[in-house]
């Protein structure tokens, strides 16, 4: 499992290695997500196919850190993985609100 960046998007994600070719010859990633329901808890949601590019992996979590119960699709995540979410997901907050902003000295229409 990881926290990666996912078309933009901070997500946890299991790395599981599967690749696809697609009608353009071009390698695509299945990605399978999982969305936060509750405090340490995640449930999987979809897979997602993408390109390489469009995903980042930000921070490779430590299995004895996370229980996986594969029939119920249901992640937990250890205290300390919880906190360190929340510094990514308040960083990447910080990089969306900047890139947002114009450039010094440019005015809007």
């Amino acid at each position: 499992f990881a926290f990666a960046r996912v078309q933009g998007d901070v997500c946890l994600v299991q790395l599981v290695g599967q690749t696809d070719t697609g009608t353009s010859g071009t390698p695509l990633l299945d990605i399978p997500i999982f969305r936060h329901e509750f405090v340490s808890i995640f449930r999987y949601s979809h897979c997602a196919r993408v390109h390489p590019a469009e995903v980042r992996v930000l921070e490779s979590l430590d299995n004895h850190a996370v229980r996986y119960e594969e029939d119920s699709g249901t992640v937990f995540l250890a205290k300390d993985l919880m906190a360190l979410l929340k510094r990514i997901m308040d960083a990447s907050a910080t990089l969306k609100a900047g890139r947002g902003r114009q450039a010094p000295g440019r005015r809007s229409g």
